[in-house]
């Protein structure tokens, strides 16, 4: 061939290619500077050294956020605790009670008066000691009238009365009931003629104070 294309060693970041005879020769050297598109992975700069320290201080930064924000939390929890303890403070020692709620109004009541019953006077009782009156039947058999009453009186000089003159006052019931017959005494149609003669012969004897009623207990013929 007449045209020979020859290369030569060109330098390590320059290709020389020489193109026709040597006369003509025209020479094109490219920079690989220019075109790294050319370089091959061999030809690319290894990392540098400056590298290294950036990622150190990546870390030491990052450390450094974590260390803030730990302290920082702290410092919350704390602010925190010291406002429960403050609002502690102040609900059991320093908060003013409320007042205790007011009752309700109570219902009337309203209070219808009673009829008043009329009282009667006060009575005074004076109970004697019971007699014992013998009496022949008609078959001349002895029984005794066994008597036992109590006078009644509303005026209180009554009963003393009656104490300071209790042996004539005996002895004038017992000569009554002795004087009447037994069979007079027993019948109950005669109760209320017995108890009139005896509230008599009683008052006879009294200077203050009256007899109004003879209640008997026990009226027995044995």
């Amino acid at each position: 061939m007449a045209e020979q294309t020859q290369l030569k060693e060109a330098p390590k970041d320059s290709i020389e290619v020489e193109l026709g005879p040597s006369a003509g020769q025209t020479k094109v050297e490219l920079d690989l500077d220019d075109a790294p598109f050319l370089r091959t992975e061999e030809s690319r700069p290894p990392a540098t050294a400056a590298s290294a320290p950036a990622v150190a201080q990546d870390a030491s930064a990052t450390d450094n956020d974590r260390r803030a924000r730990k302290k920082k939390l702290l410092l919350m929890g704390g602010a925190a605790l010291c406002v429960l303890l403050l609002v502690a403070v102040w609900w059991f020692f320093l908060r003013t009670p409320p007042p205790p709620p007011s009752e309700p109004p109570k219902p009337e009541v309203i209070v219808v008066p009673s009829a008043v019953v009329p009282q009667g006077p006060e009575e005074f009782i004076k109970e004697f000691t019971p007699f014992l009156v013998p009496h022949v039947d008609a078959g001349g058999v002895t029984r005794f009238l066994i008597c036992k009453f109590s006078v009644l009186s509303t005026e209180s000089q009554t009963v003393p009365e009656l104490e300071r003159h209790m042996v004539p006052l005996r002895d004038a019931v017992y000569f009554y009931l002795r004087s009447k017959d037994s069979a007079w005494l027993m019948d109950v149609r005669n109760g209320a003629a017995i108890k009139k003669d005896m509230v008599a012969i009683l008052n006879d004897y009294l200077a203050r104070g009256e007899v109004e009623d003879v209640l008997f207990e026990s009226y027995l013929n044995e």
